[in-house]
């Protein structure tokens, strides 16, 4: 797949349900509205996804592919939304998760 988009890599990220706890419709429009708007801002080159998890009673998840974007960038960006991870691509490997530190350093870090 990263062949086909001319990518070296690309990091799954979201803004809904910060911290795993559910949030509202709203809540959720919001925050990808404002991740949207910072992706665009920044000229990050991004497809929009949607995230299915194994719990069927956990709704999917609107989010971004981002391409290209580095694994400290792409944490750092999941973090400030709140977000406890994100699955990053590379070729040649596995996915992987990865943690962005949220319960460790509960604060924001500043964005590169």
């Amino acid at each position: 797949m990263l062949n086909r988009l001319t990518a070296r890599s690309g990091s799954f990220v979201t803004a809904w349900n910060p911290r795993s706890e559910p949030a509202t419709a709203a809540e959720n429009a919001a925050a990808g509205a404002a991740m949207a708007a910072e992706i665009a801002t920044r000229g990050w080159r991004a497809l929009p996804h949607l995230g299915v998890g194994d719990d069927p009673a956990w709704p999917p998840e609107e989010g971004w592919f981002l391409l290209d974007l580095d694994e400290a960038a792409a944490q750092a960006l999941a973090h400030a939304y709140g977000q406890n991870a994100i699955v990053r691509i590379e070729p040649g490997l596995p996915a992987r998760l990865i943690e962005t530190g949220w319960f460790a350093r509960g604060s924001r870090p500043s964005m590169v």
